[in-house]
This record gives C-alpha cells, sequence and structure tokens, in this order.
C-alpha cells in the first residue's frame, strides 16, 4: 500500500456531542456525577439525553427521581417498540432519560449485533448532548460504548484500589480500541492488512505480561515491519483522548499528586495525553443529595457540584 493512500482520521461526530462516562470500579459516584452533569447541561439550555448502559445493574433513573420506568433499553433491544425515542422518559429536572436494562440474568451480555443496532440509533438522537452512564467493568461491551463517545470520561477517587481501576480501564478501551481497528464497524475497514492485526494482537496478547511493555515498542515495531500503517498507528494514539475527573477527594493536594502519576504512567506505558478535567469534592450536601434521590445543582444550582460541573464542562469544550 502506497504511503499517500494511508489512511486518515475521519470525522463522524454528529449534531450533538456524546459523552461516556466510565470507570473498572463501581462506588465512585458515575451514576451521581452523570446525573448532575445531565441536569447542569440542560439547566444551561442544552438538550440533553442520558442513557443508563450498566445494563445488567441500571440504577440511573433513581438518581434522577424517576422510581419506575415505562420502558427500558431491552424493550428497543427486542422490538417491542420502533425507534429509540419511543423509550425515553422525560424527567422533572430537565433531561429525558433512557433506562438500563431490567436485571434479568443476561441482560449485560447483550449480542454483538444488538450493540451495534443500540450504538446507531444512539448517534441519531437529536440532542445537544447524550452523556452514556456505564458500568463498572472492562466487558466489550462498555469498552465499545466508551470508544463510540466523542468525549470520554473516567472517573477515580484518590483511593489506590480506584486509580488503579482507572488506569486498568484506560489501557483495556486503548487495547480494544486496537484490536477494532480493521472490524466491520470500523472506518478503516478498508485498509485491513493481516499482518498488522498479528502485530497488535501478539503485543497485547502475548504470554508476557503488559504491565511491562510499553506502547511505544509496538510503534517502533510497526514502523519497521509496517511502515505504511505506521502513521495509521499514531493517528489512533492521538485521537485516543480520555479525560480524568477525580471524585469525592477531601484535600486538592491528593488529588494534584494523583493526577501528575496518572498522566505520566499513561505517557510512559500508553503514549497517549491523558487529559484531567476537573474534580467534584467529597460534601455532606452532596451525599444528603444522594441519598435523597436529587441531584445536588437542582437543589443548590450555585452550589459545589455545580461550580465545580461548571469548570469541568469549560475544559471539556475547549478540548
Amino acid at each position: 500500500m502506497a504511503q499517500k493512500n494511508a489512511p486518515t482520521k475521519q470525522n463522524t461526530t454528529g449534531s450533538g456531542k456524546m459523552i461516556a462516562i466510565g470507570g473498572a470500579k463501581g462506588g465512585i459516584g458515575k451514576s451521581l456525577f452523570v446525573a448532575n452533569l445531565g441536569v447542569f447541561l440542560s439547566q444551561m439550555g442544552k438538550r440533553t439525553v442520558v442513557v443508563d448502559l450498566d445494563l445488567g445493574g441500571a440504577n440511573l433513573h433513581l438518581f434522577m427521581g424517576v422510581w419506575s420506568l415505562t420502558h427500558r433499553i431491552d424493550d428497543f433491544l427486542t422490538l417491542k417498540v420502533p425507534t429509540i425515542t419511543d423509550i425515553m422518559t422525560p424527567t422533572k429536572y430537565g433531561p429525558a432519560l433512557i433506562g438500563g436494562g431490567g436485571g434479568k440474568l443476561g441482560a449485560a451480555n447483550i449480542h454483538f449485533s444488538r450493540k451495534l443496532k443500540l450504538l446507531r440509533a444512539l448517534k441519531t438522537i437529536d440532542a445537544d448532548y447524550v452523556i452514556l452512564d456505564l458500568g463498572g467493568n472492562t466487558t466489550y461491551n462498555i469498552l465499545d460504548f466508551y470508544l463510540a463517545a466523542d468525549q470520554g470520561f473516567v472517573l477515580t477517587t484518590c483511593e489506590p484500589a480506584s486509580y488503579l481501576d482507572a488506569y486498568g480501564f484506560i489501557k483495556m478501551s486503548l487495547h480494544r480500541k486496537l484490536t477494532r481497528l480493521f472490524a466491520a464497524e470500523s472506518t478503516y475497514r478498508q485498509f485491513r492488512d493481516f499482518e498488522v492485526e498479528q502485530l497488535i494482537k501478539g503485543f497485547i496478547f502475548s504470554n508476557t505480561s503488559t504491565n511491562s511493555r510499553h506502547m511505544s515498542d509496538l510503534v517502533e515495531q510497526m514502523e519497521r515491519s509496517k511502515p505504511a500503517h505506521h502513521r495509521l498507528i499514531k493517528e489512533l494514539l492521538a485521537g485516543f483522548r480520555p479525560a480524568t475527573v477525580v471524585t469525592m477527594f477531601d484535600a486538592q493536594d491528593k488529588v494534584n499528586e494523583l493526577v501528575s502519576r496518572m498522566k505520566k504512567v499513561s505517557e510512559k506505558m500508553l503514549s497517549i495525553d491523558l487529559k484531567y478535567f476537573g474534580c467534584v469534592p467529597f460534601e455532606k450536601q452532596i451525599q444528603k443529595s444522594a441519598n435523597d434521590l436529587v441531584p445536588s445543582v437542582a437543589k443548590e444550582p450555585d452550589g459545589v457540584f455545580a461550580k465545580a460541573l461548571r469548570r469541568i464542562v469549560l475544559k471539556m469544550e475547549m478540548a
């Protein structure tokens, strides 16, 4: 393949912006963050839809003040309703809500074709922002939802178990992106190359622990053996732009130290520039709002959470 014909990055973003909120550990406040971010954007006059993609244990609707759902994602996937808009539930706080699975056995393990159907449908939603609340794991489905977004957030606290899982989520997302480089849904499908696929799989799935392997090793190997695709891998790494948000912190110096450490490790091991969008402190008022199942920014539009979200949204829009 001639160098001039090497694939270039394509823009597939629609009129709105899809944001995915992930993190490989539960209990870090993902649903709380999604609910408040959705309400905050709605207060700004943005048409906003929040989507619960924790298909096995959905609870986002509770944080939005909705106690029961008439329709869920299951109904769309099983053709009980014809369109994605038919399962939207209005909320009294502004955003529309798409509720997750009903907790049935196997609900989280949707077939690949249904996942693609859901992703395509989510991208057709007529809204300024579509915010995805992902489950706390690194299954292929969760990673694919995360990678489909225009902007991905990875939430973490300052606890070691949390930020180690956050880094793991970022690494697994990048590995998944690499392994799907020439997949059926990829815009690079036409440039599929068996040797490139084998190089990627060898790097990710080799018996040697990937904890000690640097992404730069793969890039250098690609430059030597498949120079026509070298630029493609470089573009993929440059276009992978996860952003971390630190939640429930009690000291700013801990946040600064954590963010610095995560950025250095991500650059060294993954060859990516990890963005930092901001932090949300631990406040009794925020915790009380969560217990009351009322979004904090709805109760206190000028409170601590709202001010933190304002800074986060500003950085997101500038990214």
